[in-house]
């Protein structure tokens, strides 16, 4: 716990101070009429009012592309030559805290059975700075996951809006804590406990139960079901879902160039798309639609909660928002829920 105050009249310090020494300030802002993650360098341009942007933060600490290699062909053969990032530091203020449990479901897939240095670099050099939620909307079912609008898991520092217009920080990590230090002309003392604006009053989905949906996923006998048809029959591949989600984090690794110099880089890749599992033989095991979306489903809720101690689905709605066919991950979670 932390008996600071960071006022809203001192962000823009806090930005100038930061871009100053080359750090990079992520915030909510608009963008095409919609609120987004995205770098910003004054305090005039961040949204406060909105419930969570379109985007999620992880493309800043695993970018959509990047080079990961670059390699030459001479005399002697093949010269392949690995690329070494020194990423900047990096502020996102104003994520949600299911945004900001990404972070150890990320880590978790990129340090386990190889470590990535490209997302662990950067990650290590994020300050998460988690703002708790004060309103929701239809899409949000954190609370169904077993989450709050207010958890701390992920944040290095917690907000939380008081009644003035101000923040309240909480401390949550060494992280955290080092740089309120760092920065304590800006993150004044409270010498007295502030009013806090209500939490957000996210009520569980009635009919979910996310232990039930486990059981039923690890029972093999289930993977057949016709019921996935059904459930996923309006799904049309467009892969949105797992772009806007904050834990999903299929890769590809491609060669791009000429014949005799080139690039290999990683791109994001989708579950959702057609070619994701085709083989070279022409056969695809994942040849129809449902099969793709039941794949996505089972990891959330199966293959990644078994094989890792972190969430596949943290709650954020946003794979409901985005779909253009209003697919909805919760009517499938309650549908499962009730299988016998």
């Amino acid at each position: 716990m932390s008996n600071k105050l960071l006022k809203k009249e001192n962000l823009g310090k806090l930005i100038d101070a930061l871009t100053s020494e080359g750090s990079i300030f992520v915030a909510p802002k608009m963008d095409a009429q919609q609120v987004v993650y995205a770098p910003v360098i004054n305090a005039e341009e961040i949204v406060f009012d909105y419930i969570v942007p379109v985007n999620s933060f992880k493309k800043f600490l695993f970018p959509q592309t990047e080079p990961i290699a670059e390699f030459n062909i001479n005399k002697e053969g093949v010269v392949l030559k690995g690329i070494e990032i020194e990423p900047k530091e990096i502020i996102i203020f104003g994520s949600r805290p299911c945004d900001a449990i990404c972070c150890s479901s990320l880590r978790s897939v990129f340090n386990w059975d190889f470590k990535d240095e490209f997302y662990n670099r950067r990650e290590d050099k994020a300050i998460v700075i988690t703002v708790a939620c004060t309103k929701a909307d239809d899409s949000c079912f954190c609370t169904t996951v077993n989450l709050t609008p207010d958890s701390p898991n992920g944040s290095d520092i917690l907000l939380r809006e008081t009644t003035d217009g101000d923040y309240a920080v909480e401390t949550i990590t060494d992280k955290g804590k080092k740089f309120v230090e760092r920065f304590a002309n800006i993150f004044s003392l409270n010498s007295q406990v502030p009013s806090h604006k209500p939490i957000a009053d996210v009520k569980p989905i009635a009919g979910i139960d996310v232990k039930k949906v486990k059981e039923y996923l690890k029972d093999t006998q289930h993977y057949e079901n016709p019921l996935w048809a059904e459930l996923a029959r309006k799904c049309i591949g467009c892969g949105a879902c797992t772009f806007a989600c904050p834990t999903c984090h299929c890769f590809d690794i491609v060669d791009e160039g000429s014949a005799y110099q080139g690039k290999r880089i990683k791109n994001w890749d989708a579950c959702q798309f057609e070619f994701f599992t085709l083989h070279t033989s022409g056969h695809n095991p994942r040849d129809t639609q449902y099969k793709r979306w039941r794949n996505r489903f089972m990891c959330k809720f199966n293959f990644y909660p078994n094989k890792f101690s972190s969430r596949g689905c943290v709650g954020c709605g946003r794979c409901i928002r985005v779909c253009p066919v209003r697919l909805d991950i919760t009517e499938v979670m309650e549908k499962v829920s009730n299988q016998p």
